[in-house]
């Protein structure tokens, strides 16, 4: 399969059309490595599940292991108590060797299947689970970029109150634009990439933005957030010519979901890790440039707990008030590297910036041996707020309002 980056823009406009609609249902749309032990996801998920639409269905596509990992998910619902049906859908693009009798990379045109189809009748759960988020993306929509009789089919249980769940792969295509590979150093420094070259691709290699599901049609999502340090990636996605009304950045940590209702635009993070939203509506992103730069950026970090309105941007933040409030008052040290503490970024910006009074920005590089970095800018403002909370036990837990952030591009000389 060969994805080329000059479609994206007409792929994602179709893909708008089609999301048109979701004035009901809910997304549950976790960033990968989700625990079994992880009651609050699963809790929530299983609680979004309409009465009148018991069943669960779930698209394996994404994975190596259709079978395995769809499995494991039925196992971890029942876990937690789901007492419905439970349908693995025949959709995939790759065999599970732990299936003898099966070949699932028979599975291709599943989405075409009216049995298969006739199956979401009764569903109120849809579950993606990881992978490859290009083969959900290959077996759900056509090469036009419209919507499968299976994928139509999901919406329209959507439209009537269902929740839509997925993760690592089955968050990336949740919003309209998809990010399809890349890593943030390389992202912030070369061109985007106008073909797919695979899932290695997804580690480490250039940008590439295509076309995801569109269930969510208020920015662009992103996963393994906090492991894999994907802030430039998702910066970089954001920048024309994403239109305005999308340049909206929801990176979500491990074990960590974002619970959002359609009817009424509200987010609720969910589990261990957080939720950073980068808005760049306002930002100045540098035009008619060789290297990549961006300003005024906002950045807030939003906590187990925390909401988010995308349709009105009211946002609620637990915890008390750090500015005016600072636990801390030091010259917080500028520089790039393991030695430095707080790599996090919500301790980044709690413990390093918001709550602590003798610091008003902070500095971080970002380089590899060969060849260009970048500068991270981050600045307190009169419009900056931070929360601190216990989470669990003992855990500092921050949450952070209106951080301004610019990428400005560093040469980096190294010596030995």
């Amino acid at each position: 399969m060969k994805l080329l980056f000059s479609k994206w823009v007409v792929l994602i406009s179709l893909a708008l059309v089609a999301c048109q609609g979701h004035s009901a249902g809910k997304l549950m749309i976790v960033g990968g490595a989700l625990r079994s032990d992880n009651a609050a996801i699963y809790s929530q998920y299983i609680d979004a599940i309409p009465p009148g639409l018991a069943d669960v269905a779930i698209v394996p596509a994404a994975s190596g292991r259709p079978a395995h990992y769809a499995r494991q998910f039925e196992r971890d619902l029942r876990a937690h108590g789901f007492e419905g049906r439970v349908f693995i859908l025949p959709v995939a693009v790759s065999d599970d060797q732990s299936t003898e009798q099966v070949d699932e990379s028979t599975w291709k045109k599943g989405a075409y299947d009216a049995d298969v189809v006739g199956k979401l009748t009764t569903v109120g759960g849809v579950w993606f689970v990881g992978g490859d988020q290009t083969r959900i993306t290959e077996t759900l929509l056509r090469e036009d970029g419209s919507d499968t009789p299976l994928l139509a089919a999901i919406r329209r249980q959507l439209s009537k109150g269902a929740v839509v769940g997925g993760t690592s792969a089955g968050a990336a295509i949740m919003s309209a634009p998809m990010i399809a590979a890349g890593d943030s150093l390389t992202a912030l420094t070369q061109a985007r990439a106008e073909q797919y070259s695979g899932m290695q691709s997804q580690e480490s290699g250039r940008l590439m933005v295509t076309s995801g599901l569109s269930f969510l049609d208020a920015g662009v999502v992103d996963q393994h957030f906090d492991r894999k340090s994907r802030l430039g990636r998702l910066i970089r996605a954001l920048e024309p010519p994403m239109a305005a009304e999308l340049r909206r950045g929801y990176g979500i940590d491990e074990n960590t979901a974002v619970l959002a209702d359609l009817s009424t635009g509200e987010m609720q993070v969910l589990g261990s890790g957080t939720m950073v939203l980068v808005d760049a509506r306002e930002a100045d992103f540098a035009k008619d440039s060789p290297r990549f730069a961006v300003k005024n950026l906002s950045v807030s970090v939003l906590s187990a707990g925390d909401r988010y309105n995308w349709r009105t941007g009211r946002m609620t933040l637990d915890g008390a008030a750090t500015v005016g409030s600072e636990a801390f008052a030091y010259s917080a040290e500028q520089g790039a590297g393991l030695t430095l503490p707080n790599g996090r970024l919500d301790h980044l910006l709690g413990f390093s910036l918001l709550d602590n009074r003798d610091t008003d920005e902070l500095r971080r590089y970002a380089f590899a041996e060969n060849g260009p970095g970048v500068l991270f800018r981050f600045e307190q403002t009169a419009d900056s707020q931070g929360f601190w909370r216990y989470g669990s036990g003992t855990k500092d837990q921050y949450s952070i309002r209106n951080v301004r952030l610019s990428i400005e591009p560093v040469t980096v000389s190294i010596r030995q």
